[in-house]
């Protein structure tokens, strides 16, 4: 069964891409129909300069204010970076088969799906990194060129990408390039800096923990793995030194302070190909009876990502197995649409209420904040009887009620 699943991935490679996006893409659209927008993604929308707030703003003007508008910018960018990893994994790898295994690998990776679901600079940067290596790969220097300077505008998250291209130009001895690195990692640590103040304290173990969830424990294992292997006994080639930058950079920094990690992350999940790689480089040299631990340990990895995977998209089941609805792992991307929605059925278009956040996060759906507003929300209890219950499969997940002043 599995040899027929390889053969037919090896000779149908497009259709093979296609379908891990189509499945990708239903889901996701699934998943982001189901959340409602969080207080850190109203402020991007609203208070916030940047790309990404424009594009946003775009979207929504096209196709309406809604989860879906904000949401499917962050899913049209994940499905980018999936076929341009497809594309950049061709330069890392030999065969066909494995590049589709390098695609699947990343699409299951929690953060990537966190990326494709979350309104924040990760998808974007995540998309981008890959485009700039797949036109240096190619050569198409001025279309590099042109995409390597825009990162400078993702609020300074390319600060590490430009470190690594230029370790990576003084190791080829690549002049142009990295008197080009070299300048936009100054002016991005110019114009955006990077925070050292306060006082120092350790949050290695935090990261490490950061880490191993973004990439899930075994994964996170293999990746270190990887990146020391390479650098001890393999060619050393761009997105290994990328990758390396970034994860390095966050473990020891991480010793003094807290960390941006959605600055660093992108760059290392797109590191798929170089796992995949040493992978299944000593998996064949292996005779193939001896090849059994590989194979188990593979199927475990695997069914612990899909299985987390599974957890993300229909994340809304677990609101049935906890006592405290607030504990749920997507508590705060919930409850605003659904309240909205019950306050705009009861004819209530305007509100005033103590809880800014949540004034921020129903704006965003059309309920708008007025000091002088009649209507006075306030949450209470989930045992009290409220005016607007909002359930989540079946289950009471928070409550409200409106109070004339």
């Amino acid at each position: 069964m599995l040899e027929r699943v390889r053969e037919f991935a090896s000779r149908h490679i497009a259709f093979s891409v296609f379908l891990i996006c189509l499945i990708d893409f239903v889901f996701l659209l699934y998943a982001a129909n189901s959340l409602s927008i969080s207080y850190n993604e109203a402020e991007i929308f609203f208070q916030k300069r940047s790309l990404l707030s424009y594009i946003l703003k775009l979207s929504t003007h096209f196709f309406g204010q809604n989860d879906l508008a904000v949401r499917g910018v962050m899913i049209f960018f994940h499905i980018a970076s999936v076929v341009l990893m497809y594309k950049v994994s061709k330069f890392y790898i030999k065969l066909e088969f494995d590049r589709i295994i390098a695609v699947l690998l990343f699409v299951l990776l929690p953060g990537t799906l966190a990326s494709a679901l979350i309104i924040n600079n990760a998808g974007i940067c995540i998309a981008l990194a890959l485009l700039c290596i797949y036109l240096f790969h190619i050569k198409k220097k001025i279309l590099f060129s042109l995409f390597f300077c825009l990162a400078f505008f993702i609020d300074g998250d390319f600060l590490i990408f430009y470190a690594g291209f230029f370790i990576f130009a003084l190791y080829k001895r690549k002049p142009p390039l990295a008197w080009l690195s070299a300048i936009l990692f100054l002016l991005t640590l110019y114009f955006f800096g990077f925070e050292t103040n306060g006082r120092p304290s350790g949050h290695f173990i935090d990261t490490f923990g950061i880490f191993a969830a973004v990439f899930s424990p075994f994964v996170f294992i293999f990746f270190v793995y990887t990146i020391y292997r390479i650098w001890v006994k393999e060619k050393k080639d761009l997105l290994w030194f990328i990758a390396i930058c970034s994860f390095c950079f966050c473990m020891i920094v991480s010793v003094r302070q807290r960390l941006e990690l959605e600055q660093f992350l992108p760059f290392c999940v797109i590191a798929t190909p170089l796992m995949v790689r040493v992978f299944f480089n000593s998996y064949r040299v292996r005779l193939p009876k001896f090849r059994k631990g590989h194979k188990i340990c593979t199927s475990l990895v695997m069914l612990f990502l899909i299985f987390n995977w599974s957890a993300i998209i229909f994340n809304q089941i677990f609101y049935l197995f906890l006592s405290d609805p607030t504990k749920h792992l997507t508590y705060k991307f919930d409850v605003a649409k659904e309240l909205a929605d019950k306050l705009k059925e009861a004819g209530v278009q305007d509100i005033t209420t103590e809880d800014t956040r949540l004034a921020l996060r129903l704006k965003f759906y059309g309920i708008k904040t007025k000091s002088y507003s009649k209507n006075l929300l306030a949450s209470a209890d989930l045992d009290e009887k409220s005016k607007f219950s909002i359930e989540k499969m079946g289950k009471v997940v928070a409550n409200f009620n409106i109070k004339e002043r």
